[in-house]
């Protein structure tokens, strides 16, 4: 993933992540990678460290066309 497209992709999750109510960010699975599910906050978790599993998380959720 370009370094363009990356930060595009993270800005977009973390405006979404900002913008939904506490329960659904706790609550709701968004994506399993390696058979781990991760919520919203784990996600945000994941992308606010700009770990791999962060950047694997912002491709999926781009394929799903979540972002």
């Amino acid at each position: 993933m370009a370094a363009n497209e990356y930060l595009l992709l993270r800005t977009k999750f973390l405006k979404a992540f900002a913008n939904l109510p506490e329960k659904v960010k706790s609550e709701e699975v968004i994506v399993v990678i390696d058979n781990v599910p991760y919520t919203w906050t784990a996600a945000a978790i994941e992308v606010k460290g700009e770990s791999t599993t962060g950047k694997k998380i912002l491709k999926i959720l781009k394929e799903l066309d979540v972002l």
